[in-house]
């Protein structure tokens, strides 16, 4: 069965993440195991994994090897961010009572038609809009026993 799967920006540093080396290795293992997946970001997710590396890591990446890293995510589908998406995440915002950066990750997941957000940020092990939210190590850990 395919599934698609939001990655938020949270996870998308965890790539480059050498401070901490098995979310690093879950996140790489996500992305690169893409079998009956589709692998969904948005263009805010981009964003905001660009300004994570650049200037608030530990050891910030160089700017050449960000936007490479950049251009390389441009494999997964980016959800745009447009002004009915902003408007629903306003509500999505009020009735969750979360950040608007969260309910902008909750709609882009919503309206590209995602089974799961993963997340290191947003409140995870429950459902949203039919959208189950996990975090890094727990989707890993769905896949293993999957694999079982």
């Amino acid at each position: 069965m395919i599934k698609r799967v939001f990655i938020d920006a949270s996870v998308l540093v965890k790539l480059f993440d050498d401070n901490a080396p098995v979310k690093q290795a879950a996140a790489r293992n996500l992305i690169g195991d893409v079998d009956n997946t589709t692998l969904v970001t948005s263009a805010l997710s981009m964003a905001d994994f660009y300004e994570e590396v650049t200037s608030k890591f530990s050891r910030n990446l160089e700017t050449v090897t960000a936007k490479q890293a950049l251009n390389d995510l441009t494999e997964l589908t980016i959800v745009q961010i447009d002004s009915d998406l902003v408007l629903a995440a306003t509500e999505t915002q009020t009735v969750l009572n979360i950040e608007m950066r969260e309910a902008v990750t909750i709609e882009a997941a919503f309206t590209s038609g995602c089974d799961f957000i993963v997340t290191e940020v947003l409140d995870q092990s429950h459902t949203v809009k039919g959208i189950h939210i996990r975090s890094l190590e727990e989707m890993m850990n769905n896949k293993d026993n999957e694999d079982d």
